[in-house]
């Protein structure tokens, strides 16, 4: 017995080196991208420089080219590589293996989810996969950038490549012996540089800076131009270590359809799915849209309307308006106080999704904030549903009742106003006041649509200029209300039954957007899914009421 135990710890104790030799160290990756790609210019800093730096054993291996220059060899490589992976060819785009494959600029990001799985990955190359420790750098086609560990190695021909790195000098006086591949591919990762680079052949230049898609676009764009290294070296292979190119039959070799072979800008939410089309829905008068492209507006654009048809603010609103009716020049009054109501509502709103979105932004790396606001979402949505049925009772999103005394004497008070002054001074106190407690009413939709915002990695003035639009949809429905008012002087109100009925309508749309945030929040980056949404929570909404109403009518008659 003791014999066996033997033999078989002998056999793992030779089986462990073997392993050891045949196990990679490096997670390699294959990265593509062109300048002059708006979508790019968000990836590109990400995955060429603050991952190298995050993961030592990552590898980027980055073919990039000029926009339009279908010519450029990185180009017309992508295009067959893109042929036999059967990927988009779109960028960026980011290929950990054949079933693995991130495009765009909300896809590319989560790469790092794999990154952080895996301790090794092979290098995908277009006909095998490789480690990174075997790979041969003279057969890697066209001209690419290999990033590792915040250095980078630059293809300038067959046989010579651009070192770049910070920190550490270069020696002062250079060797006889000319770089192997395992040699010139150790730069990346070693500790001690001056020791790597002492008694070798290389020419001392000067640093190149080593442009990003952001550099296409203005300084004031935000995007990030380029990346820059203290110090650079040029790097003479033996001929001993360049690989002879190897030999196919004329016939093997693929055609390709130029069109097939031109890379084009993937869109912010494109997925690679074998097969399928850009996703198009056919809408009423504006016909068939691409929701790729069009998704955020108009998602933004539903979610503020859904949201502006608070019912809070509906009923503050029109008890506000009904309080001036009868007064001289009521109908100027209406207008007046409507219209500073109106914009205190959009300030207030557009300053508490402007906190939302910097926290969501402080934390954007960290998931659990996204599963946060959907709770939220839920729980606002669920509160909102109970208050169609038990209106106010028990905790309840809406102006509370030892406010509402308080509410009513300035509303008073407002009517005695004599001034215009006067009038908008005290209505801005109002406006100021209730408006704290409207945020209650609806706070689900800004915390949902800030984090979906967040989500899109847009430029800074981009992030405010969707919050602007969303709060002037927003107010559309306020709008309404007092053009009906001081059209009608308050011949049509807004009842308690209304207000109940909304929040039912909110609560569902508001339910269902945070279960979706938690669930996948991908799903809010369609278009379809914000009509969907809409037209579901109209028709539950409508036959709750049909079966409320139609249950009391019975109770009371019978």
């Amino acid at each position: 017995m003791k014999k066996v135990i033997s033999f078989g710890l002998l056999l793992i104790f030779l089986f462990l080196p073997v392993r050891n030799i045949l196990a990679s160290n490096y997670f390699c990756t294959l990265y593509f991208t062109f300048i002059g790609c708006p979508n790019c210019a968000h990836t590109d800093p990400i995955v060429l420089t603050q991952w190298p730096q995050e993961y030592p054993n990552l590898v980027i291996i980055e073919y990039a080219w000029k926009g339009g220059d279908w010519q450029d060899p990185n180009s017309q490589f992508f295009g067959e590589y893109a042929k036999a992976y059967k990927t988009q060819a779109a960028v960026p785009q980011i290929v950990i293996d054949k079933r693995t494959i991130k495009l765009g600029r909300i896809e590319v990001p989560k790469a790092e989810n794999n990154i952080k799985k895996k301790n090794s990955n092979p290098c995908p190359l277009i006909d095998q996969s490789i480690p990174f420790e075997n790979l041969d750098l003279t057969k890697l086609p066209a001209f690419p950038k290999i990033w590792a560990n915040g250095r980078i190695l630059i293809k300038l021909s067959e046989n010579e490549y651009l070192f770049q790195w910070n920190g550490e000098d270069p020696p002062k006086t250079i060797g006889k012996e000319k770089f192997t591949q395992k040699e010139l591919k150790d730069l990346l990762f070693t500790k001690n540089l001056f020791e790597k680079l002492e008694n070798k052949v290389f020419d001392i230049v000067e640093p190149q800076k080593v442009k990003f898609s952001g550099s296409a676009f203005p300084p004031s764009s935000g995007f990030v131009p380029y990346a820059e290294f203290d110090h650079a070296i040029k790097i003479t292979l033996s001929k001993n270590e360049i690989s002879p190119p190897p030999s196919f039959p004329e016939e093997t070799h693929p055609t390709i359809p130029e069109e097939e072979t031109k890379p084009k800008e993937a869109t912010p939410t494109e997925e690679v799915v074998q097969g399928s089309e850009e996703e198009t829905v056919q809408l009423p008068i504006v016909g068939k849209i691409e929701t790729k492209k069009f998704s955020l507006p108009i998602l933004t654009f539903l979610i503020a309307l859904a949201d502006g048809f608070n019912p809070c603010a509906f009923f503050v609103l029109t008890f506000l308006l009904a309080a001036l009716i009868g007064l001289a020049g009521a109908r100027r009054r209406i207008l007046l106080v409507g219209g500073v109501f109106i914009f205190f509502s959009a300030l207030f709103y557009f300053l508490f999704m402007a906190v939302l979105l910097n926290v969501f932004q402080l934390g954007g790396k960290i998931t659990i904030l996204t599963i946060i606001a959907g709770l939220i979402a839920v729980f606002a949505g669920l509160i909102n549903i109970k208050d169609y049925f038990f209106f106010q009772k028990g905790i309840s999103l809406t102006l509370p009742k030892s406010h509402k005394e308080k509410f009513i004497q300035r509303v008073k008070n407002l009517s005695l106003a004599k001034s215009t002054w006067a009038l908008i001074g005290a209505t801005s106190i109002i406006a100021a006041t209730v408006n704290i407690y409207e945020l209650l009413c609806t706070f689900g939709f800004p915390m949902v649509y800030t984090r979906v915002l967040t989500l899109r990695n847009l430029p800074p003035i981009q992030y405010y200029l969707y919050l602007i639009f969303y709060n002037l949809v927003y107010v559309i429905p306020l709008a309404v209300i007092v053009l009906i008012f001081a059209v009608t002087l308050g011949k049509r109100t807004f009842s308690q039954l209304w207000v109940r009925r909304l929040k039912l309508v909110s609560g569902f749309m508001i339910l269902f957007l945070g279960l979706i945030l938690m669930i996948k929040p991908k799903l809010l980056e369609s278009v379809l899914t914000a009509f969907s949404i809409l037209f579901i929570a109209i028709i539950i909404s409508v036959i709750i009421i049909f079966l409320h109403t139609l249950y009391h009518k019975r109770k009371t008659t019978g």
